[in-house]
């Protein structure tokens, strides 16, 4: 076989396997990849996922009210951000029970912080703060919102298990109102007072039960290293890589009752904690908060880079209940809906806790006309999220909400008869999460996997072309030296008298084809001296 051929045949082969690898490659990759995120007992994605490795980034700030006896004059409020108290977060799912024919798995959520003082810029916590006392406050809404013909009862309860207060607000350490708790009093004996803590026993699931008769009140510590009762149960993802971590029940409900109709009551997204690989910027973001119990759809943005990634950005906002068709059913009441960027907790948690973006980010301006010393900002105040779309890992996280009350005028609670109206912010909050170098280190073996494929397949694409290009130029030059061998005509010698020249006839010397030299003259030719 001539080398030609051979070279021929060498890159033929070439070029077919690195167009194989080309077009074989990447589907075969996601599919493992697919395989190796399902959430299947005893892998390194379910571990991952039951416990993280790494703690979140937990960041309160607090609004100290400057103006406390100007807003009980009607003077509009004046809110001083304190903060941040940084804490790290710890996320786990317990008491996991798998259904391999449904392909799903239950679990509880549990979440503990822990306090980083020498990360929180000099404060301790011992921060005296006015605030509006939230117990008391949360009573006397929930009174208004669904029987506010008792409220005389509400007040006469108040001045019974909070002592005769003078005011709606208190002064108090900023660990009290995030964690360690305002003490209840239900040790009282007069009617009003303990109808409201009977009621109160019914519904502890906000409180701290620190005794008989006795609570506390904050803002997160009741939910700091308890296992949480309601249990949430997810798709595996082996059946459909594309719903990995989708939400398909939760307090045993397969649809809830915390909203006005079945599209805002439905579970879509994941739980939030997982996404499946291969999300690109033509594919929203979906998942269900259990603690705002609704789904948030995150958009995409733009471009991003993240922990040496080129990633996709994300954003989410509350939408708009009172003039998005699709998002009235988010409106407790169907005549006062909430304005755009506000959300009403209190069928789903229980308090009458309207949650917003921070400092009233992207929601309606009169919430912000209402109150002072806020100052919106997209890059501190909004939620977004950097996402690696190959594999559809967050590389990069910012999760923000406030906490705010409802504040008014009612004639009936001295307390607060000459109140403004506003939406008084409490605290907003910010969960951040960076995927730490040795999860980058794992994620980028992926991608150096993708490298080395990548060379591999132009080093063959390229080798097989050059090899083509070899053996077709080598069969060329082969071809151009076969025409070069054709016989030519040769001119007699100088002064030769042959007779053959006066006829035209040209003597042809006899050539030896093989050495491409005149042949010997033979032997019979006479000598002639």
């Amino acid at each position: 076989m001539r080398l030609p051929i051979k070279l021929a045949i060498a890159g033929g082969v070439m070029f077919f396997v690195s167009i194989l690898t080309w077009v074989s490659f990447p589907p075969f990759l996601r599919s493992q990849l697919r395989k190796q995120v399902a959430l299947v007992h005893g892998t390194e994605m379910r571990e991952f996922w039951e416990k993280l490795p790494f703690h979140y980034v937990f960041k309160v700030y607090l609004f100290n009210i400057t103006n406390a006896e100007g807003i009980e004059n009607g003077e509009k409020p004046h809110v001083q951000q304190i903060g941040p108290y940084v804490f790290h977060e710890w996320k786990e799912k317990l008491n996991p029970v798998d259904d391999e024919d449904a392909d799903t798995v239950e679990v509880n959520y549990r979440n503990t912080w822990f306090f980083q003082p020498s990360e929180s810029n000099g404060l301790t916590g011992n921060e005296e703060l006015i605030f509006p006392h939230l117990a008391m406050l949360s009573m006397i809404l929930i009174t208004m919102n669904e029987k506010p013909q008792m409220i005389n009862i509400a007040a006469k309860a108040a001045d019974s298990i909070y002592r005769k207060p003078t005011s709606i607000f208190m002064k108090a350490r900023a660990m009290d109102i995030m964690f360690d708790g305002i003490t209840i009093d239900c040790t009282v004996k007069d009617f009003a007072g303990a109808a409201v803590c009977s009621l109160l026993k019914t519904d502890t699931r906000n409180l701290h039960v620190v005794g008989e008769n006795m609570y506390k009140f904050s803002l997160f510590g009741h939910k700091n290293g308890t296992i949480r009762e309601d249990r949430i149960k997810v798709t595996r993802g082996v059946k459909d890589p594309k719903k990995i971590g989708y939400v398909v029940e939760y307090k045993n409900q397969t649809i809830q009752t915390v909203w006005n109709g079945d599209e805002c009551n439905s579970f879509e997204g994941t739980d939030t904690t997982i996404f499946h690989p291969g999300l690109y910027k033509d594919e929203n973001i979906i998942g269900f908060s259990v603690d705002l119990c609704r789904t948030l759809v995150g958009r995409y943005v733009k471009p991003t880079s993240a922990g040496g990634f080129k990633t996709n950005q994300y954003v989410f906002d509350f939408g708009d209940q009172s003039t998005v068709p699709e998002e009235k059913c988010y409106c407790l009441d169907p005549d006062n809906c909430l304005k755009a960027g506000a959300l009403d907790l209190y069928t789903c948690q229980g308090t009458p806790v309207i949650t917003t973006l921070p400092h009233f980010y992207l929601t309606h301006p009169s919430y912000l006309e209402n109150v002072t010393g806020l100052n919106p900002i997209q890059e501190d105040h909004g939620i977004r999220v950097d996402f690696e779309p190959f594999t559809g890992s967050p590389i990069s996280s910012r999760q923000r909400l406030q906490l705010n009350m409802f504040i008014f005028p009612i004639p009936k609670f001295k307390l607060m008869k000459n109140f403004p109206y506003a939406l008084l912010p409490l605290a907003w909050i910010e969960e951040n999460v960076d995927l730490p170098p040795d999860m980058i280190k794992k994620l980028k073996l992926v991608f150096h996997v993708l490298t080395a494929v990548s060379c591999f397949k132009w080093l063959l694409l390229l080798g097989g072309l050059g090899l083509g290009g070899a053996a077709g130029g080598l069969e060329f030059k082969r071809r151009q030296l076969e025409k070069k061998l054709e016989i030519t005509p040769v001119a007699p010698a100088p002064g030769s008298t042959d007779s053959s020249k006066n006829s035209g006839d040209v003597k042809k010397w006899p050539m030896n084809i093989s050495t491409l030299q005149p042949a010997a003259v033979p032997p019979s030719i006479d000598d002639r001296n």
